[in-house]
C-alpha cells in the first residue's frame, strides 16, 4: 500500500488559522487534520472538506454525520472566544530559564517593566513553571503564560505552533514573535517584540532587554527581586483588574 503523503504545509497552516490554532470543538492545541470527506472516498487535501480537531474529537466526529464536522468548522470555539489556550509540560528536572543567550538561575522574576514581571520562573517539586507577560499597545495582555498555562489573543498572530513541550508564535511568515522550548536541559526562550516602543530581542547571539544589551550573561538572583528592571522606581504599572471602576492598565506613583 502506498503511504499517504503528508499534508502540504500551507494547507495545514490555513486549517489551523481557520479555527484559531486549536481543535474546532474544544480548543485543545494538540491537533490532527480530519478529512470530512474521507481519504478512502477521495484522496485529497482540500481545505474546504477538512477541519482541525484534537485526537478525541477526530475519532468522535469521524463516526458521526459529516454535517457535524462542517458545523464545527464553521463555528470554532477559539474564534468565538478570540483566544488561544494551552498548557506546557516537561519531563526534565530542575531546569533554569534562558532568554536569548542570558541564563537565569533561581530567579523568580528575570525581567520586569515598571514593576510588572515580564519573564520569570520557579521550580515546584522538580518541575519548572514559567511565567511570561507581553502586553499590547494599551498594556492589556496580548500573550500571557502563568505557571505554564498559555493564553493569547489570536487576532494578531499569523501562526501558533504548539506541542506539549514547545510553542512558537509568529505574527508573519518567517518571523518568530516568541518561542518557548521545554525539550532541552534548560527552558529556552527566543523572540523579537516591542513593548512601549522598546525592542526586546532574544536570540542565540543577542540579548536585548529594551535597550540594555547583554552577551552570554548568567544571573543568579534574589527570589524577591527582578534581575533586570525597566522603568522608574517611583512609578509602577498597574494591570487591569475588574475591581476597578474602569478596568484599564495605568501608571501610578508609589
Amino acid at each position: 500500500m502506498t503511504p499517504r503523503p503528508s499534508i502540504p504545509s500551507n494547507i495545514a497552516h490555513n486549517l489551523r488559522a481557520e479555527v484559531g490554532f486549536g481543535c474546532a470543538v474544544c480548543g485543545n492545541p494538540i491537533v490532527e487534520y480530519h478529512h470530512i470527506i474521507p481519504w478512502e472516498e477521495r484522496h485529497h487535501y482540500e481545505a474546504d472538506h477538512m477541519v482541525v480537531l484534537c485526537r478525541n474529537h477526530h475519532a468522535e466526529l469521524g463516526k458521526q454525520n459529516r454535517k457535524l464536522a462542517y458545523k464545527a468548522k464553521q463555528n470554532p470555539i477559539n474564534i468565538r472566544q478570540k483566544r488561544f489556550k494551552g498548557y506546557l509540560v516537561t519531563n526534565k528536572e530542575n531546569q533554569n530559564l534562558i532568554l536569548g543567550n542570558a541564563r537565569f538561575v533561581g530567579v523568580t522574576t528575570a525581567v520586569s517593566y515598571f514593576g510588572i514581571p515580564l519573564f520569570g520562573h520557579s521550580v515546584v517539586g522538580s518541575e519548572i513553571q514559567v511565567n511570561c507577560f507581553i502586553p499590547d499597545d494599551q498594556f492589556f495582555p496580548e500573550l500571557e503564560i502563568r505557571r505554564n498555562h498559555v493564553a493569547a489573543m489570536i487576532d494578531g498572530f499569523w501562526d501558533i505552533e504548539f506541542k506539549s513541550n514547545f510553542i512558537k508564535f509568529r505574527k508573519r511568515k518567517g518571523s518568530v514573535f516568541l518561542s518557548l522550548d521545554f525539550r532541552r536541559e534548560d527552558v529556552e526562550i527566543r523572540g523579537r517584540f516591542i513593548i512601549d516602543g522598546k525592542n526586546f530581542v532574544f536570540s542565540p547571539n543577542r540579548c536585548d532587554f529594551g535597550g540594555a544589551r547583554f552577551e552570554n550573561l548568567t544571573l543568579q538572583g534574589n527570589v524577591g527581586q527582578a534581575a533586570i528592571r525597566h522603568g522608574r522606581s517611583d512609578i509602577r504599572l498597574l494591570r487591569e483588574n475588574y475591581a476597578m471602576a474602569n478596568p484599564v492598565p495605568k501608571f501610578v506613583r508609589v
